[in-house]
């Protein structure tokens, strides 16, 4: 009888270890970032690492230009519609990208797909005013006309964290 205890235990262990291993953060990111488009690097350019997030050169935003992004689009009837973000720490990258209007809800690579293309083209910085950021942002990601409120948060390269907020188009 104990022999069956013992393989029961066992069993059980190893399948809830298996199983907890398992349960990783759906929002990470483990496909490489960057501008994949160019074929020679520039020095400092911030390209992805082979094994996904950033290589160390780029940590600190080099990438994009921030650390940080963060977008939420509420309109009339509709909260939370769009609900975009991004975070870099060292070598471990977050993502996730929900649009209600359009039924998506991506998190991980999958959201950066999404995002990445926009993030290679947007040219955000601290010292902008709330609407260049918000028409370089809407514009970026295709925000559709008649939202009642956005915020926009960023948390730059430099460490200078910014709040762009802005109500209905």
């Amino acid at each position: 009888m104990t022999f069956k205890k013992t393989s029961v235990l066992t069993v059980l262990m190893l399948s809830s270890t298996l199983a907890l291993s398992a349960c990783g953060e759906s929002d990470e990111v483990n496909e490489p970032v960057g501008n994949e488009s160019q074929t020679d690097p520039a020095p400092g350019s911030g390209d992805a690492s082979p094994g996904g997030g950033t290589d160390e050169e780029s940590i600190g935003g080099d990438t994009f230009g921030f650390t940080e992004f963060s977008v939420d689009v509420d309109y009339p009837d509709q909260d939370d519609a769009i609900d975009i973000s991004y975070e870099e720490d060292r070598d471990n990258i977050e993502a996730s990208y929900e649009n209600k209007l359009e039924n998506q809800n991506l998190a991980g690579d999958e959201a950066m797909d999404e995002i990445e293309p926009v993030f290679q083209t947007l040219d955000l910085t601290s010292d902008m005013t709330d609407e260049e950021a918000i028409e370089s942002v809407v514009g970026g990601f295709g925000i559709e006309a008649g939202y009642k409120t956005i915020e926009i948060d960023v948390r730059f390269s430099d460490g200078t964290e910014k709040e762009f907020k802005g109500k209905g188009n």
